[in-house]
Formats: C-alpha cells, structure tokens, sequence
C-alpha cells in the first residue's frame, strides 16, 4: 500500500470514530481553502513545502497528487518542495525521496 492509499484509509477511519469532530475539522480546511485570492493549484504547492517541513510521507503523497492534478507542473512542485529544504535544511532534504517517487510516477 502506498503513502496516499495509506492517507486514504486513515481519513475514512477518522471519518468513522471521531465523531463530528473530524467533519468540522474538514469543514475548517475547506473554509480557509476558499477564503483569499491564492488559487487552489498554488495552495497545493504550499501544500507541498509545509508537508515536507512537517515530515509526513503521507502529506507529501496527497499534495503532490493534488497539485499535479490542479495542473502544477513537475518543475513547480519541485520547486515548492525545495523551497522547503530551504528553510529547514538537511532533515528536510531526507524527505525529497517521497516528492521524488511521486513526481517519477505522475510524470515519467
């Protein structure tokens, strides 16, 4: 199972035991979405440094998905992420490996 299929099943567990707290967290995430002018494919790529920063494979999986998906390019979200290893330095650089094997997958 990959980061993303991983993501997915903890999300539906969430979804099923923790009550309404995990719906209006949602509803939280979806509000700040659609509050400002950053359109959604940039907002993916901020998506991808903060994942990176937060060292969470599983993150890293989801927006990198996403952002391709908003139609980032390959050179974008490489870029978002190392903007990332920019501002946190060589632990950071460690996670590059998941950014990597996604693009690779989505765009090789």
């Amino acid at each position: 199972m990959n980061a993303a299929e991983n993501a997915s099943m903890t999300l539906a567990k969430m979804q099923q035991q923790a009550g309404e707290v995990f719906p209006n967290y949602l509803n939280f995430t979806k509000q700040i979405s659609q509050f400002g002018p950053i359109d959604h494919k940039m907002q993916e790529l901020i998506h991808v440094a903060c994942s990176l920063m937060s060292q969470c494979e599983m993150c890293i999986s989801l927006h990198v998905q996403g952002a391709a998906s908003l139609g980032a390019t390959k050179e974008e979200i490489l870029q978002a992420a190392m903007l990332a290893i920019s501002m946190g330095g060589s632990p950071k650089l460690m996670y590059m490996k998941y950014v990597f094997e996604e693009v690779e997958d989505l765009f090789d």
